[in-house]
């Protein structure tokens, strides 16, 4: 029992590495563009937008990785890469702390103290917030889909290690899920017991998938109507 649980942390850990990559390479060789192609041997800009390529060869597609979406200038001060960078800057900050704590009292059981006392999954803020900052240097709506997809999987692997720990420390999760929001500091905590869930696995899993198609369908439509194409210089 104890080796299948090593072996579901060692791959929630895998797909969280894995989903980062994915939205942060080619994010930042979004940033890099056009420098990258001006400086780099041929074939590495390819490599590094590798993971998106398979939305070139689709016209319909294209836009997501050659068009811009971009927060108007304020006085001519292009306000993207300010964003952007103070927000990695940020979600750097909470990931390291969180880590830190989470390192050094992990041997106490599951740790509740830190940031761990504000939110259940710092380190998890930590990232998204971090890579929403890449999303804003990047300027293309490739990004922010990328980053949706990123920040649906973490909060289901998140949810999933609580249903792990609360095997291990049943009534502890209990009661630190009733005084410590889930990741969002603002939100009550265990909101999601406040909202009508159906039992059956099958409906959960549906409603699940209704809500994330939902989401890319909203978002889709949203970068859609604000991006625009910044001419042939950019691509």
């Amino acid at each position: 029992m104890e080796i299948a649980l090593i072996f579901k942390s060692l791959l929630r850990k895998l797909v969280a590495a894995l989903l980062l990559v994915f939205h942060s390479i080619p994010a930042y060789a979004c940033i890099a563009n056009p420098l990258i192609g001006m400086i780099a041997p041929i074939g590495v800009e390819w490599l590094l937008l590798s993971p998106w390529n398979p939305f070139y060869s689709f016209w319909e597609t294209r836009w997501l990785v050659f068009n811009m979406i971009s927060i108007p200038n304020l006085y001519g001060v292009n306000l993207n890469p300010i964003v952007g960078w103070s927000l990695f800057a940020i979600g750097l900050c909470i990931f390291l702390v969180a880590a830190i704590q989470f390192f050094t009292r992990r041997k106490e059981g599951f740790v509740k103290k830190g940031l761990y006392s504000k939110v259940r999954h710092p380190q998890y803020l930590g990232i998204i917030t971090a890579t929403l900052g890449f999303t804003f240097a990047s300027e293309r709506p490739m990004a922010w889909i990328a980053w949706l997809n990123l920040t649906f999987l973490y909060l289901l692997l998140a949810n999933s290690e609580e249903k792990i720990l609360q095997k291990k420390y049943t009534e502890e999760i209990r009661k630190y899920k009733q005084q410590v929001p889930f990741i969002l500091p603002l939100l009550s905590p265990n909101i999601s017991k406040r909202l009508p869930t159906p039992k059956s696995k099958l409906r959960k899993y549906l409603i699940l998938l209704f809500i994330y198609f939902l989401t890319m369908t909203i978002a889709w439509i949203i970068l859609k109507q604000f991006s625009y194409n910044p001419g042939p210089f950019w691509q």
